[in-house]
């Protein structure tokens, strides 16, 4: 990968001018919550004299990852602060500096399971940045229009209310509605969607905590399966090459009745004149087994190639402090890694997400890169391309099933220098 992605990136790419102090950060952020994070890079430079050079990321998470890791393994000092996925810090320890000290205050404070995944020995090489949560958008106003006394609790009502809400829609002339739209292109994302639909439906983590392949169970194949289906029926064919953006554009703009996203979501859809007012959000549906939605989250991590050490550190530590959560819990609806911000009044007026997140939070699924270490990437990138042929009618789902478990098995033999070259 060539450096020049550095390069003619949109605003705020020019890299600092002078001699003054200055840190160059590579990190995502999408639609108008973005806003908050450049008001809150002025607020830090004004604060400290330090700036800020803020390089967008790859929206997709499976490309970042590969670009990440292609510069912290090159040693290059180009970044300074990456913002890295929750199931990366393993993949990335033994290039970031330890940052413990600078959590000293808040460490306490942190959700439990976040700092643990980021502490390698006596090391946190990684600071929490956001937490969050697949969650089911929907339009309550279309729910209660075709006569449903609540949003689907189960994925057999879902494909129910989305038949339809979808048909009577078309039939009032848009033609361009669908039922439920996803994120299903072949990428981290799908890895999200598919333990989702795996685990709700009985069928467990695709990588057991005996570090063994589960994929090949009917459970597992019956919730696949159903996934398929809905391409092309209460889905757009297209779902299968969409990420994020791509769901949330089709929803957002009054193209859908039901869509699976994180949390980012919501002040950019109360923002909406076309649906601001007229939507809701739920857990994401049940199976046979219950509800599951997957855990994801954001750190911040200081490469340990950085010639601006002190000023990398000092910028991790002003974006995770608590008040900066407090402030992008309300203006960005990112929920907070810190326990007693959502016992903060103005959070809790915000939205509704952090008075519901709780719910959430009980059918919370880890994906497992605590258990398979070095290997996830590997086995995530075959796992969601096993899905993706499913999902795209290449191969059926008990097919499909059964060549991914035994892809995820073989990889998990391999030695870690083959590891190292399939990220």
């Amino acid at each position: 990968m060539s450096l020049g992605v550095f390069t003619g990136c949109g605003r705020n790419t020019a890299p600092p001018a002078g001699d003054h102090p200055s840190v160059t950060v590579l990190m995502w952020s999408s639609g108008g919550p973005s806003d908050i994070d450049h008001i809150l890079v002025h607020d830090f430079t004004k604060q400290t004299g330090i700036a800020v050079h803020l390089v967008p990321a790859a929206e997709s998470s499976s490309q970042r990852v590969t670009q990440e890791l292609t510069l912290l393994q090159h040693h290059s000092s180009a970044v300074d602060v990456f913002e890295i996925d929750t199931t990366w810090p393993g993949l990335f320890a033994n290039y970031l500096l330890d940052l413990r000290s600078s959590l000293a205050d808040r460490i306490q404070d942190e959700l439990p399971e976040l700092i643990q995944n980021a502490t390698f020995g006596n090391r946190i090489v990684a600071a929490p940045f956001l937490v969050g949560y697949g969650l089911l958008y929907y339009r309550k106003d279309l729910v209660r229009k075709y006569g449903f006394a609540h949003p689907p609790r189960t994925w057999s009502e879902l494909e129910r209310q989305s038949r339809r809400i979808q048909q009577g829609e078309r039939r009032a002339g848009n033609n361009e509605f669908w039922g439920y739209v996803w994120q299903g292109a072949d990428y981290e994302g799908l890895t999200c969607n598919a333990l989702e639909w795996q685990y709700s439906q009985g069928g467990g983590n695709f990588i057991t905590s005996s570090r063994q392949a589960s994929v090949d169970n009917e459970q597992t194949i019956r919730a696949f399966a159903r996934a398929a289906r809905w391409v092309g029926t209460i889905s757009p064919p297209g779902v299968t090459a969409y990420v994020e953006e791509d769901s949330r554009n089709i929803w957002q703009s009054g193209n859908a009745a039901f869509l699976r996203n994180w949390g980012y979501v919501y002040p950019l859809a109360k923002k909406s004149a076309k649906i601001g007012s007229l939507f809701a959000v739920a857990p994401l549906p049940s199976a046979e087994n219950r509800h599951s939605s997957v855990l994801g989250g954001w750190y911040l991590g200081v490469t340990a190639a950085s010639h601006h050490e002190a000023e990398a550190v000092a910028f991790v530590s002003f974006m995770t402090s608590k008040a900066v959560q407090i402030r992008r819990a309300i203006h960005g609806g990112f929920l907070p890694t810190l326990r007693s911000v959502y016992r903060n009044p103005a959070v809790l007026r915000s939205n509704e997400i952090f008075s519901s997140v709780a719910e959430v939070a009980n059918g919370a699924v880890r994906r497992p890169a605590s258990v398979v270490g070095p290997a996830y990437g590997c086995v995530s990138r075959a796992y969601a391309h096993g899905v993706h042929q499913i999902l795209t009618g290449e191969v059926t789902a008990r097919v499909g099933a059964h060549r991914t478990q035994n892809e995820l098995q073989r990889i998990l033999q391999l030695p870690s220098d083959a590891l190292e070259a399939c990220q």
